[in-house]
């Protein structure tokens, strides 16, 4: 089975910089339930990242505020929903790829070893 993978700017995107933005290989997908509540999809990006990442100590919780503001990306994601416009809104986390994509889904890539 192959491998999925992207970059920051999606597989399409030409760059012209020297050195070329770092891969990412898919480790986890998660679909979330947004029927309930909206705030299960801050729940469902974090679950899935502590399913991915391995905290630091005895570290059992993940702080989303220390990387995006939670409150403005389900905004963004509501928004596309009621607008029924597809929105994908992408960042990092220990340098982990997160995407979370307005059809609930969240992704989490891990980033390749850089060739040489």
């Amino acid at each position: 089975m192959a491998t999925q993978t992207t970059t920051w700017f999606g597989s399409t995107t030409d760059h012209s910089s020297p050195s070329p933005p770092p891969h990412y290989a898919l480790v986890a997908s998660k679909t979330i339930d947004l029927e309930s509540s909206s705030s299960e999809l801050v729940t469902g990006v974090v679950e899935a990242l502590t399913d991915v990442l391995e905290p630091a100590g005895d570290q059992t919780t993940l702080s989303l505020y220390e990387y995006v503001n939670p409150d403005a990306l389900e905004e963004i994601i509501e928004a596309s929903a009621s607008k029924q416009s597809d929105v994908e809104v992408r960042f990092t986390i220990e340098d982990y790829l997160v995407v979370v994509r307005s059809n609930n889904t969240v992704l989490i890539y891990k980033p390749l070893e850089a060739s040489q």
